[in-house]
């Protein structure tokens, strides 16, 4: 009994040295972010270990079940008694991934709001250099030396625990047959989380209004490798709530409008698009949205000439989802994004095919890899007959990390269109408002903090577009362009206020512009709350273009169009209209955000189903293509 008890004692050595290092893990993420900790910290901190414990448990199994397994098989085939060389350097190799795990983690949601997941891997795996750019936004030091002194330290703990310890201690079959039942038994356990009708899943931490104390709460290694060997989500949808005939009925209202009732703000129904695509370029950033005052003054003055729809908020987090909800009007689909698949996004119509059929001559630019996300691709199945980016200029250009500046590409894309044939449709996807906000010219904020370097890159962004302005007035295709622009997406940056699940953080920037404007409606401030997928359908209104084949897409110039608009990111969603705003977690199944508390709860509950229903039906649009 003494000798199994010494060999239960050191399994349980090595199963603590991982619990040990699922704390730490959770001690890094926490100091990482220690201003999102309330007032109560201790208390609130314990909590936050106390609730993601099973999660922890559940890792450090997993850790051990392989081994557990050599342990006992060395047992029976004495060719398998290796000794503990095996077992320190599997311990190192997890310990290295581990580390390397936890602080790309912190670097990924500090710029994200959310958790490292598949799609931040994949999208390092995809673009190395990409993904190193951004990640120069934040000193490189702390991190590499984080990693290096936390494998050395744990290795040090982990020789210090199993220093002169012998295993394999007894000889008779039934006590090794024992053993292996009670490790077996107790592994199995943690790893499923108990014996339950429903497994462990990360929801199990969620205990806290507060987003961060959940997603403290969450093991990082346990969420990142479920996300790994959960279904492939293709095929297997996150939002399942209505059925297919009680969603649509609850989307109905949302979706109706007059046929011709939309203000016809144009001269005449060919101009010439001209479609910026700003990166990054979030309304905190833009003083008559309610943000800093003079970081963009240009975008203030075209503003005040043009067609300004002020509350407008991107489908969802990122230049993926961006992209597609502006020329495909297809929002974003949480944990998924559809340009990742070449064979799915070739079935989404798309802006430049209707263009294209109309005789519009069209371009893409953009100072970065095309590749990137597949855009390339997409543009090119869309009906843009030319993709310019960054391999199409000269090497000596003046460039970031990322790529060509910004303002290269806007002289280039003039110099273009000086030989175009009328029509066209040309857009322009801009780059250095992305981290590391990189300028060679000096920065008009500092370059302090990640913020005044954002406010500066911003900056010269307005700059470079005023400036792209003044030369095309000289054209003679100015007169009959209309001039397009919208953000991507929202940014963390300047104010650090507003975390992934606050529309805030999605509020953004659109404006059309030029002459081709009415002068009776230059100037016009739209009040109406929507998307930027909602794009498409109020240009193709102007241009006498059909946008039935766009169901997500609605005229934002036409009065009978609803005002509201949805958000989504990996693990939740909201929904916006003008008495209340609702963000809601699809992991712990409860609302996260709300505006107005005082707002009656069936009213909150009814547009919680309509944003339920919408990324129901969206998802299910997905997988379809």
């Amino acid at each position: 009994m003494q000798r199994l008890v010494h060999e239960f004692n050191i399994l349980l050595r090595y199963f603590a040295f991982w619990l040990i290092i699922c704390f730490i893990d959770r001690a890094v993420f926490i100091a990482s972010f220690s201003e999102k900790i309330g007032e109560d910290g201790f208390m609130d901190v314990l909590e936050i270990y106390w609730h993601g414990l099973s999660l922890d448990f559940s890792v450090a199994a997993y850790i051990c079940a392989i081994p557990f397994l050599f342990y006992f098989l060395s047992y029976f085939i004495p060719k398998m008694r290796w000794g503990l060389k095996p077992l320190h350097v599997y311990t190192m190799l997890v310990l290295i991934l581990f580390f390397l795990t936890m602080f790309i983690n912190v670097n990924i949601y500090r710029e994200w709001g959310d958790k490292i997941s598949k799609r931040a891997v994949d999208a390092v795996l995809e673009d190395a250099m990409g993904a190193l750019a951004s990640a120069e936004s934040t000193p490189i030091f702390i991190p590499i030396m984080g990693i290096i002194l936390g494998v050395g330290l744990s290795y040090w703990l982990y020789t210090t625990l199993f220093k002169n310890l012998r295993y394999r201690n007894f000889h008779k079959p039934t006590a090794v047959v024992l053993l292996f039942v009670l490790i077996a038994g107790l592994l199995f356990t943690f790893i499923r989380g108990g014996y339950g009708r429903a497994p462990l899943n990360p929801s199990r931490a969620y205990f806290s209004s507060e987003a961060f104390y959940n997603h403290a709460a969450v093991n990082t290694q346990y969420a990142l490798l479920k996300e790994y060997f959960s279904s492939n989500r293709r095929n297997h949808s996150p939002y399942l709530y209505f059925e297919p005939e009680e969603r649509k009925e609850i989307l109905k209202p949302v979706f109706t409008q007059a046929q011709d009732s939309s203000l016809q703000i144009l001269t005449n129904t060919r101009p010439n698009i001209v479609l910026l695509v700003l990166e990054s370029f979030t309304a905190d950033l833009v003083e008559s949205l309610g943000g800093e005052k003079g970081v963009s003054p240009n975008l203030e003055k075209i503003m005040q000439q043009g067609v300004f729809f002020q509350h407008i908020y991107a489908t969802s987090d990122r230049s993926d989802k961006g992209i597609i909800g502006i020329f495909s009007a297809f929002p974003g689909q949480g944990p998924e994004s559809i340009i990742k698949y070449i064979d799915k996004h070739e079935n989404l119509p798309g802006m430049g095919q209707e263009l294209d059929s109309l005789g519009y001559r069209s371009a893409f630019y953009h100072g970065g890899q095309s590749e990137f996300y597949n855009m390339k691709s997409y543009m090119l199945a869309h009906g843009v007959e030319e993709v310019i980016d960054n391999h199409n200029f000269n090497p000596l250009e003046e460039r970031s990390s990322w790529g060509v500046y910004d303002h290269v590409v806007f002289n280039r894309m003039l110099k273009d269109i000086q030989k175009e044939k009328q029509p066209f449709f040309y857009s322009l996807f801009t780059l250095n408002n992305h981290e590391p906000f990189t300028l060679n010219n000096g920065y008009k904020f500092g370059d302090k903090s990640n913020a005044d370097k954002f406010r500066s890159t911003a900056y010269y962004t307005d700059s470079v577009i005023m400036d792209f302005l003044e030369q095309a007035k000289k054209t003679a295709w100015y007169k009959n362009t209309l001039f397009v622009l919208v953000a991507d997406h929202g940014h963390r940056l300047p104010s650090e206020k507003f975390d992934i699940t606050h529309p805030n953080r999605f509020h953004i920037p659109m404006v059309f512009f030029g002459e081709v404007i009415k002068p009776a409606y230059r100037g016009l401030k739209v009040e109406k709350i929507g998307n930027q997928n909602d794009l498409l359908a109020t240009l193709f209104k102007q241009l006498g273009i059909p946008a039935y084949r766009y169901r997500w897409s609605r005229d934002l110039l036409d009065p009978q169009t609803p005002s509201i608009a949805f958000y989504n990111s990996k693990n939740s969603f909201g929904i916006i209209q003008q008495d209340q705003e609702i963000s809601y977690d699809q992991v712990g199944n409860s609302i996260n955000y709300m505006k107005n508390k005082d707002y009656p709860k069936s009213k909150t509950d009814s547009l919680l189903n309509i944003a339920k229903a919408y990324y129901q039906e969206v998802y299910q649009d997905f997988m379809n293509y």
